[in-house]
């Protein structure tokens, strides 16, 4: 049974877990494009992260969340920021004038 609440507070609850789902799928597209672009299987990732090739696969497939050791190993074996992983966006640095 749901409890009353002001509208908008179960917008965002639902908005916020639609945005959570969305990342999953988007992370798991980046995974397995950096893996292939570096000619790695899914084996050979699994190894350098100490995971089960299932598990990368779910990952992959947006149906398993990464955890923070998870994007810090992708950081150490490709060399791309934790940013670009999330967000799929590169930082703009700016160099000072």
């Amino acid at each position: 049974m749901f409890r009353q609440t002001a509208p908008g507070v179960i917008f965002i609850t639902v908005r916020a877990i639609i945005d959570t789902i969305l990342l999953r799928y988007e992370v798991g597209d980046r995974v397995k494009a950096l893996r292939k672009a570096n000619n790695m299987s899914v084996k050979d990732l699994a190894k350098q992260m100490s995971m089960r090739t299932g598990s990368l696969r779910m990952i992959e497939f947006g149906g398993r969340e990464m955890t923070a050791y998870n994007y810090l190993r992708l950081h150490e074996i490709f060399g791309v920021s934790l940013h670009y992983i999330i967000t799929g966006k590169e930082l703009e640095t700016n160099p000072p004038d």
